[in-house]
């Protein structure tokens, strides 16, 4: 019965070594078949079996060759230095896109391109002005320079706007993209947590959650730059530059906050928990707040310098002046913030003013005799006694025929005396433009300025000449060199200059994001390239797989099939 009883457990060992290799190489079919099931799956991770020899089984002649096969483990097949790589690049090809997308949009905006741009539209108000200078007399001449001025100024207004709905749409993507990235955070601390404890329980890989995990976090890389650290227990920490973002299963969030600043609203990236602003150098949201600031601080900045810079040129000119007619009333467009403090002082007034005198030409109707004064504005800042509005109000109204007053909102109000008329002329000090006296335009920035309304509503008044002859047109043709005279409001350029060096800091801009972005996209596909050949799934190979599985499986079915008939035959030696 020894023989006997050594030789059933031989037999029954050799049962156990084609059990287990039925179990191995249907396991190996069954991974087969989750790799080719998810061949279209951009996150799946390609799988692999690992079959691990069984140590013990039956002795053989005094050999042990084992007791058969068994799955040990499945392996993920991936690169995690690659995948690291491959989150960088998304960040740097989604950021350089959406700046390129967003320039292009500006470019449009600006439209130098056609034949209605701002450039078209100041070398016609130049081009009026300098037809007026050749007939100041015509009404025609005059209407044409309104109507010229009128085409600059809707242009300037139009592209404001249009910068601010730039600034406002990309707010609204900026509050959009920073709730993404906090559910898509959220999502990869529950995934943690899932993956930690299912991990935990059964001792092996979770591949789907895995992959989950790991799209998600490219999908995450798209916002933001990401740093991704792996720990022990199968969890990732996330960070945002050196702040850590995600840990375990708990994620900061991120919110959106709005502020006012110069009057427009800007909304900053915070996180959530404790609303410290988050510094992002790449990826979507990098390039959105980059874009907004870009649009704020350089594209709106600079038209509004360039209208500022064109309103005080032209009045400095217009101011000193005469038109067809002599003023007998005028009043500043410009208020000062203090009348009691020197016009220079900060924050006064919106255009420069500097130590400098000017003339007040006083004219009667009737007789034709003319006074001039000279007007001094000391602002030397020397003695303590600089300038300010009353004063210069006081020597105005001290010249006969005048009246000179400071309006309750701190405007200079100047009225001639019955049958007087008044003009201004040699203006070295730029008070009379910093005020907006006798102006051609009104306001102090591309979203305010206008024509001058009284300009506006009698052509007449348009200072064509230089003095009170109305066969003069020297100041018209004054006007009319400014587009190419520099100014020191515009950096020392022209208006010309100024405003193609703005569009060419644009273009630039734009083909560097573009630059940038095509060389990311092409580190993004080697990448993507190199990720496929490591995770990736390739279906002749699965094909191959496959068929060595069913070959496997169909030598251990024909290995039982050889046991079975062995077993009947040492049953019916005992029977």
């Amino acid at each position: 019965m020894t023989h006997w009883g050594n030789a059933v457990a031989l037999l029954g060992a050799a049962f156990q070594i084609g059990r287990s290799a039925l179990a191995a190489y249907q396991a190996g079919v069954t991974i087969s078949g989750q790799n080719i099931a998810n061949a279209g799956n951009a996150d799946f991770t390609r799988l692999n079996g690992r079959l691990r020899a069984e140590v013990g089984g039956p002795v053989l002649g005094g050999v042990r060759p084992g007791a058969g096969v068994r799955l040990a483990a499945l392996q993920r097949n991936i690169d995690e230095a690659v995948e690291a790589r491959l989150r960088t690049s998304l960040a740097t090809r989604k950021g350089a896109e959406t700046r390129y997308s967003a320039m292009n949009q500006i470019e449009s905006l600006f439209n130098e391109l056609s034949d209605v741009d701002l450039t078209s539209q100041l070398g016609t108000l130049f081009a009026n002005f300098a037809s007026l200078q050749t007939s100041p007399t015509d009404m025609s001449a005059r209407n044409i320079v309104l109507s010229g001025a009128r085409g600059a100024v809707d242009e300037f207004r139009r592209l404001r706007r249009g910068l601010l709905d730039q600034v406002s749409n990309l707010n609204d993507t900026i509050e959009l993209n920073a709730r993404r990235v906090s559910d898509v955070a959220g999502e990869v601390a529950q995934l943690n947590q899932q993956i930690v404890n299912e991990e935990s329980s059964s001792g092996q890989i979770s591949s789907p959650l895995r992959d989950r995990r790991d799209g998600l976090l490219r999908e995450l890389a798209e916002f933001v730059d990401i740093t991704v650290r792996h720990q022990e227990t199968g969890s990732v920490n996330v960070y945002i530059g050196s702040e850590p973002f995600v840990e375990f299963d708990r994620s900061r969030g991120l919110a959106a906050e709005t502020r006012i600043e110069d009057g427009l609203e800007i909304v900053d990236v915070r996180f959530a928990d404790d609303r410290t602003r988050v510094n992002v150098s790449d990826g979507l949201l990098a390039g959105v707040l980059n874009t907004r600031d870009t649009i704020k601080d350089e594209q709106l900045a600079r038209l509004d310098q360039l209208a500022n810079g064109l309103i005080y040129e032209v009045n400095r000119v217009h101011a000193t002046g005469h038109g067809l007619i002599g003023q007998t009333a005028t009043t500043g467009a410009n208020a000062v913030r203090d009348p009691g403090v020197p016009l220079n002082a900060t924050d006064n007034l919106n255009f420069p003013v500097q130590n400098g005198t000017f003339i007040v030409n006083v004219r009667d109707r009737a007789s034709g005799t003319i006074i001039t004064r000279q007007i001094e504005v000391d602002l030397d800042g020397i003695g303590g006694d600089d300038t300010t509005l009353a004063d210069l109000a006081g020597a105005l109204d001290g010249v006969p025929g005048l009246d000179a007053t400071v309006t309750p909102d701190n405007r200079l109000s100047v009225t001639a005396s019955p049958e007087q008329e008044f003009w201004f002329s040699e203006d070295s000090s730029g008070a009379l433009a910093a005020l907006g006296m006798n102006a051609f335009f009104q306001g102090s920035d591309a979203g305010s300025i206008d024509i001058a309304s009284n300009v506006a509503a009698d052509p007449r008044l348009i200072a064509a000449a230089r003095g009170p002859e109305a066969a003069d047109g020297d100041n018209a043709g004054s006007i009319a060199g400014l587009g190419e005279l520099a100014s020191q409001l515009l950096g020392g350029l022209s208006a010309n200059e100024f405003h193609g060096e703005t569009v060419g800091r644009l273009a630039v801009a734009a083909g560097a994001a573009l630059t940038t972005h095509e060389a990311a996209d092409t580190i993004y596909q080697s990448l993507i390239a190199q990720r496929e050949s490591v995770s990736g799934v390739s279906l002749d190979e699965e094909a191959i797989n496959l068929m060595k599985f069913e070959k496997a499986f169909q030598g251990a079915t024909r290995y039982i099939g050889v046991l079975d008939q062995l077993a009947n035959e040492m049953l019916s030696i005992v029977r």
